[in-house]
This record gives structure tokens, C-alpha cells and sequence, in this order.
């Protein structure tokens, strides 16, 4: 590593569920993982019943002489997860574009990865170096840096 023009690219390594993101950095291919931000989204511990105030507007349905709800039926939590995993994607987007990331590691559970793909432009995804659908969010930064490549480039 003591090439003067060898500079490591910018990481990030994203750790996240549908409640919580960490965002770790790491100063070179081995070394341990720093945490540099924490998004938290504390609706997504709610019950679903904390989440909705209220129920679907409902009209009469003369074919069938009963009542329909007006709207698609959503989990309260599923909504949370989305909008949460939108907010991350910007996040991610942001600091792209200002150049503090280059490259991505991301670990989440299988559901909302697939969900935080939804909102990533194909800018974003063009810099994951690597995904893991496995729920890491209870890791430290030791225990996280064992779960992923040994060479982080």
C-alpha cells in the first residue's frame, strides 16, 4: 500500500433493514469498518395498528348491493419499508453524485434488498460491488467486517 498512486476508491458499506441504515467506511482493503451515519425510521417497530389512523374510504357497490374499500389494502409496515428504503436510495444517490462513494457493499434482509434496488437510479446500482441478503443490522463493526471480503478494493 505504499504505492503514492494507488488511492483507494471511495466505499461505502451499507448494513440496513427496513428500521435502520448504517453507513461504514473503511481507509483500506483490510482494515476495520468506521461508522459514519445512522438513518433510522422508528415506524418501521411500530405495530401496524400504531401506524393507521385511519381505514380506506368506502362506497357502495350497487352491482353486488354491498361496500367496497376505495383503495388497495397496503401493510402499514410494507409502506414504512418502501418509503424508508427510498429515503436510503436517495441518501445513497446523493452521495454519489458529490462523490464520496465510488463503490458499495450492501447487506440487508432479502425483502427490503429487493425493495432498496426499486429506488436505486442505474447510476447507483452500476457502483455495488457486492450484495448480501442477509440480516447483519445487530453487528458491530468487527462482526460485520468477517462477513464480507476479506479484500474490500
Amino acid at each position: 500500500m505504499n504505492n503514492p498512486h494507488f488511492t483507494m476508491p471511495k466505499v461505502r458499506i451499507v448494513v440496513a433493514d427496513a428500521s435502520r441504515a448504517r453507513l461504514f467506511t473503511t481507509d483500506s482493503p483490510k482494515s476495520e469498518f468506521t461508522e459514519v451515519d445512522t438513518l433510522l425510521n422508528p415506524e418501521a417497530r411500530l405495530h401496524d395498528g400504531d401506524l393507521t389512523t385511519d381505514r380506506p374510504g368506502r362506497q357502495a357497490d350497487d352491482m353486488h348491493g354491498g361496500r367496497s374499500a376505495m383503495e388497495e389494502h397496503s401493510e402499514p409496515k410494507e409502506v414504512e419499508a418502501q418509503r424508508f428504503a427510498k429515503e436510503l436510495a436517495e441518501t445513497l444517490e446523493q452521495a454519489r453524485k458529490q462523490g464520496e462513494v465510488e463503490k458499495l457493499y450492501i447487506a440487508a434482509p432479502p425483502r427490503f434488498l429487493g425493495e432498496l434496488r426499486k429506488h436505486m437510479k442505474p447510476e447507483l446500482k452500476a457502483i455495488i460491488a457486492e450484495e448480501i441478503g442477509k440480516d447483519f443490522s445487530q453487528m458491530n463493526a468487527r462482526e460485520l467486517r468477517r462477513h464480507f471480503p476479506e479484500r474490500i478494493k
